[in-house]
């Protein structure tokens, strides 16, 4: 897979996520339209991130894979943490772990981005 063909995937999760964290928002029913563009805001700012990162930081084949890695962990790891609070344990406190979630996902991308160049720079 060459470094065009790695962005255009890490791309199109990104696409994936953001609608289905945006409809995410909407389940939630937040009591104004501030609050909904603020949660809307806040959940989307670490796709924002990742994308700014793909576009600008991964100009080889083994930098661009594992931003892909990344976006794939992170977007994923979001989602479902996302779908857990909101429809399998819905919870009093769960509006908490709603706004945490992009904290999680922030260490995750600190946490996932060296590791994820030193697995694909090691030879």
């Amino acid at each position: 897979m060459n470094t065009a063909r790695s962005k255009a995937l890490g791309f199109a999760i990104l696409a994936i996520a953001a609608p289905v964290t945006l409809a995410f928002v909407h389940v939630l029913k937040p009591n104004s339209p501030g609050a909904s563009a603020f949660i809307a805001t806040w959940l989307l700012l670490p796709y924002a991130v990742l994308a700014l990162g793909l576009a600008f930081f991964a100009r080889e084949r083994a930098s661009a894979i594992g931003w892909v890695l990344v976006i794939a962990v992170v977007a994923g790891g979001g989602l479902l943490f996302l779908s857990y609070v909101i429809f399998i344990r819905p919870d009093p406190q769960g509006g908490i772990a709603v706004l945490l979630t992009p904290v999680y996902q922030a260490v995750g991308i600190g946490l996932l981005l060296p590791i994820s160049r030193w697995l694909t720079t090691a030879r």
